[in-house]
């Protein structure tokens, strides 16, 4: 399956995000979306993509949106470590279906969007894209707003509803589901003193593939087929989330409502101490184990998929339901 396509052709077609520009068709972007099997526009009614980058903190993110006339709502979309947009489409289809209007963007050193390869400075610049994809977002998705986030995906929703607040920013978000959420990856501990030793020498490691997913057609297509998959890993995401977990791990609980839903097969976090540590500082959230799902939940096969998805739908209607 070779892509008929080029990350720098569709950087070629896109301009800055804008709520009024539609995504261009017969083009190397139509391409993209159908080479991910996200090209929504052409096969719902009534659904409309845009495409388009951002500039923050001097990376270029690309951000995309995809609009459902008289949608019941926005889910914004955040996805995990090594991931991409393109990755998500049977989590955008479900929320379509369901008649939700979604956000989603790829994070810097990630996809489409620029930055040294699966890398980032700070976890604060996470917050930043984020701010800046809710400004972007505000003219042209409608309320209320929802969010789902994988792995770190769901790390940066954790900080933002932990920190926002003290920051003197109010979260738009009426509910947030969490999937396999990172705190702490698996061997955190073995993890922190190999990179103390090897981070003086080098700014990469070669990314090791791991059976994330009980999904096998989804794992060979990332191995073997996925043009947008990094085959290193940045040092510097691992010292920023050194730096990020003793300061999430202290922070005070909130009020906030979230669902946290993890696999129990999950062996790239370390599921049993992040699910406690959110649910101290999360007293109100609620927690769904799957006994036979991994990693990489909006990848999973379609039975854990399909129990995953229901959760988060069950959840946003029970938000929706409750009084301002």
């Amino acid at each position: 399956m070779k892509p008929d396509w080029s990350r720098e052709g569709v950087l070629a077609e896109i301009g800055t995000y804008s709520a009024e520009i539609v995504a261009p068709t017969g083009s190397q972007v139509e391409r993209y979306c159908r080479y991910y099997e996200i090209d929504f526009a052409k096969k719902m009614p009534q659904t409309s993509h845009r495409i388009g980058w951002t500039d923050v903190l001097g990376y270029k993110v690309v951000v995309q949106s995809f609009l459902k006339e008289n949608s019941r709502g926005t889910v914004v979309v955040l996805h995990g470590y090594f991931d991409h947009v393109g990755l998500y489409r049977h989590l955008i289809r479900y929320l379509l279906e369901h008649n939700y209007s979604v956000v989603c963007y790829d994070q810097p050193g990630h996809g489409l969007s620029s930055g040294p390869l699966a890398a980032i400075k700070s976890f604060e610049e996470y917050q930043a894209v984020l701010q800046r994809v809710l400004s972007l977002a505000e003219p042209l998705m409608p309320r209320p707003w929802y969010a789902v986030g994988q792995s770190t995906g769901g790390a940066v929703l954790i900080d933002h509803l932990l920190f926002a607040p003290r920051k003197g920013k109010v979260t738009p978000f009426s509910h947030v589901a969490l999937l396999a959420p990172l705190i702490r990856p698996m061997g955190w501990q073995a993890g922190k003193l190999l990179h103390a030793m090897m981070q003086p020498f080098v700014k990469t490691w070669k990314r090791a593939f791991s059976e994330n997913s009980s999904d096998q057609m989804f794992v060979k297509f990332i191995r073997e087929h996925d043009p947008l998959q990094s085959r290193i890993m940045g040092v510097d995401w691992i010292s920023s989330l050194k730096r990020w977990v003793p300061r999430v791990e202290a922070a005070d609980a909130v009020a906030n409502e979230v669902t946290i839903i993890q696999g129990k097969l999950d062996l790239t976090v370390d599921w049993r101490h992040n699910v406690k540590v959110i649910q101290e500082k999360f007293p109100n959230s609620s927690l769904l184990k799957l006994p036979f799902g991994r990693h990489h939940m909006v990848n999973e096969s379609e039975d854990i998929r399909f129990e995953a998805f229901s959760a988060i739908g069950q959840a946003f209607e029970m938000a929706a339901s409750q009084p301002e």
